[in-house]
């Protein structure tokens, strides 16, 4: 059986890796899924019941992320030599222990503004997988040996899969339709380098204004925030979105999925997606800000206009099994 390494990052790649694991068993490709220790990734795969290992944890400061990195490069060395590839997102630790071992690495991104990662990865790769949303040249200068596009995003491989469930929110005391979810923003990010702080707390005072319950996601503890509900352990976040009156978030993730589920959604990442203009012209109901006075009022308009029909898209799971054994047997 082929055997591929995602180190998967985040809860969005946790997802991914989730994916790629339960449709790849059924092409006989295994997914050895590892992770760190970061807010929701290690209980989002335990979310999907798939096997997976957390091997260290997130550094903040740029000395902890390079000493955390290296420690987690020896532990990943010791997985990395008993598989055939990489396959995920860039990550700098499974990137240099497969490179290293002389192992090819599939990269799958939507990201080309994470230049610190990509710098360091996608020069390294066999092949670079990206939604057609975004251009050729912006990828251009991390010298990609090849490019395959698909018509849709990565978030469509598990937004297409979601079967809805009341009481998924219930359970955590909340009513559907009379909450909006907040997720804040990447603020520790090697990448991110705005304040947005109190763009964010004012948001969250408008929303308590206009009779909202406030359900925030935060990425890391000093995110935690009074006076609303915080969830900090293991829930599905499209149920979450699926049953609110919108979301809103610092960066693009739950944005895009909630406006895949049909959801109203606002992003306040001060830099713009290409994949954000995409789903606009597919009808999703996607909303963007940058400075306070257009977040409120883009807040105000993404709550009246209510669900609407989800967009159809392509579903890239198979494509990126399909280029992976491509890879392997080349």
């Amino acid at each position: 059986m082929t055997k591929l390494l995602f180190d998967a990052l985040t809860p969005k790649q946790a997802r991914i890796a989730a994916v790629l694991h339960l449709e790849g068993a059924k092409r006989g490709v295994e997914i050895v899924i590892t992770c760190r220790e970061y807010m929701h990734v290690g209980d989002m795969l335990r979310l999907y019941g798939v096997p997976h290992r957390c091997i260290g944890k997130y550094g903040v400061s740029l000395y902890e992320k390079l000493v955390f990195g290296l420690e987690r490069q020896r532990a990943l060395a010791d997985i990395g030599a008993g598989v055939d590839a990489m396959l995920g997102f860039p990550s700098p630790d499974a990137a240099r222990v497969i490179f290293g071992l002389g192992k090819p690495l599939i990269i799958l991104n939507d990201t080309p503004h994470a230049a610190h990662v990509n710098r360091l990865v996608i020069p390294l790769s066999e092949v670079l997988i990206s939604p057609a949303a975004v251009p050729e040249e912006a990828w251009r200068g991390y010298c990609p040996k090849k490019i395959v596009f698909f018509n849709g995003v990565f978030e469509y491989m598990w937004v297409s899969r979601f079967v809805p469930n009341a009481e998924a929110v219930r359970r955590l005391g909340l009513s559907p339709g009379t909450y909006v979810v907040f997720r804040p923003e990447e603020a520790h990010a090697a990448y991110y380098k705005w304040s947005y702080a109190e763009v964010r707390m004012k948001l969250i005072k408008e929303l308590k204004e206009m009779g909202y319950v406030v359900v925030n996601v935060p990425r890391y503890p000093d995110q935690v925030i009074e006076g609303v509900v915080n969830i900090t352990e293991a829930v599905d976040h499209l149920q979450l979105a699926y049953f609110s009156a919108g979301v809103i978030t610092g960066g693009a993730s739950m944005a895009t999925e909630a406006a895949l589920l049909g959801v109203p959604a606002l992003s306040y990442f001060p830099e713009s997606y290409y994949v954000d203009k995409y789903l606009v012209e597919m009808g999703a109901p996607l909303y963007r800000c940058k400075e306070l006075d257009s977040c409120l009022k883009a807040v105000r308009a993404m709550l009246q206009t209510g669900k609407t029909a989800p967009p159809k898209l392509e579903d890239p799971t198979q494509l990126i099994l399909k280029v992976a054994e491509e890879v392997l047997s080349a």
